[in-house]
């Protein structure tokens, strides 16, 4: 409590720019707003001391140890979809609220991942690289290309399927491609209006021709993706990750690259980011790699800092966040008083 209002550290842009009203928001909701940082759990401590409320915006390390340090902590409102980062089972003993954004940059992701799967199968990396090696000199771009071909008939298998899943395999509809989906918590009557078929992990895996990552990290997915699974793949098949870089045994995932297991991959997420200089997927030829920006757009940024702040007002004005991700913290929260709204 600061000055009669509750203390909210910001630690990201969220509020930045466009953000200052979403700012003003708050404040007239009761709240004191700081900044702070969060690289590393000391900043954390350091700047969210006294805060009853933190907004993230960013992958910063919410672990047993920062929630043992923030006594005063009620309400974590982490602005992401995944939560990986943040140690649920220490939030929930200490009576720390943990919400999330579910709804955020579901379009953008879905685009990207669609950008990146199709843009393995024209085979653009090799294009591009081509004209900068060669000039428009047709005939040597095309002998690097290698073979490229047509979407229409090949197989998507997605690895989980979630919104951002569904609305890629939404978008990519018109290219008339057959459908497969491992997700053992799906049956086949939800997924029915999205013309897919669920399968096993393994035949999914032998079966098509481009396979994208969707699962949350948690502990059933950490490298649910490994040498077994890249074997099993198809040599001319690509391997599309717009999800948690942690779903994939990322030397394996090298090893298929490099030993042809595979034809490439399209990466938004590596295991470790930002990736020590030396990760070969930085250079290896076959890898289209983009830097975590699969959410990186004006509208879902918009979008976004209206919800956030929506959830944390809603608090403020005593009721449970609507995107609770530990709703067992209940019966021991921190913050009493609070009601459905």
């Amino acid at each position: 409590m600061k000055d009669g209002h509750r203390l909210i550290v910001n630690i990201g842009a969220l509020l930045d720019g466009p953000g200052s009203a979403e700012r003003g928001r708050l404040v007239a909701g009761g709240a004191a707003l700081a900044d702070g940082r969060g690289a590393t759990e000391g900043d954390i401590v350091a700047f969210c001391d006294e805060a009853e409320v933190v907004i993230c915006l960013g992958q910063c390390p919410f672990t047993a140890r920062v929630f043992e340090s923030l006594p005063r902590l009620e309400l974590l409102m982490q602005c992401t979809v995944g939560f990986d980062r943040v140690d649920l089972p220490a939030a929930t003993r200490h009576g720390v609220l943990v919400a999330n954004s579910p709804r955020f940059c579901l379009e953008e992701v879905s685009d990207q991942a669609a950008m990146l799967l199709l843009a393995c199968a024209r085979r653009l990396p090799h294009q591009v690289d081509g004209v900068r090696r060669h000039g428009w000199n047709r005939a040597a771009v095309v002998d690097g290309i290698g073979p490229v071909r047509r979407l229409r008939g090949r197989t998507l298998g997605f690895v989980a399927f979630g919104k951002t899943a569904r609305l890629t395999a939404e978008k990519l509809a018109g290219f008339q491609m057959r459908y497969l989906v491992y997700d053992p918590y799906l049956t086949a009557e939800a997924v029915r209006p999205w013309n897919v078929q669920l399968v096993a992990l393994d035949d999914l895996c032998r079966q098509s021709d481009f396979v994208s990552m969707h699962a949350l990290l948690n502990s059933e997915t950490r490298r649910l993706f490994g040498a077994a699974q890249f074997r099993a793949m198809k040599p001319t098949a690509y391997f599309v990750n717009t999800s948690r870089g942690g779903t994939v045994d990322e030397a394996a995932l090298i090893q298929a690259l490099r030993e042809g297991w595979i034809a490439g991959a399209g990466l938004d997420v590596l295991a470790e980011e930002p990736p020590h200089p030396d990760n070969p997927l930085l250079t290896l030829p076959n890898v289209l790699l983009t830097p975590h920006t699969a959410g990186l757009g004006d509208d879902a940024m918009t979008d976004n800092r209206q919800q956030s702040v929506e959830e944390v007002l809603r608090f403020l004005g005593g009721q449970w966040p609507t995107t609770l991700v530990n709703p067992e913290v209940k019966a021991q929260a921190r913050a009493r008083g609070l009601r459905d709204g």
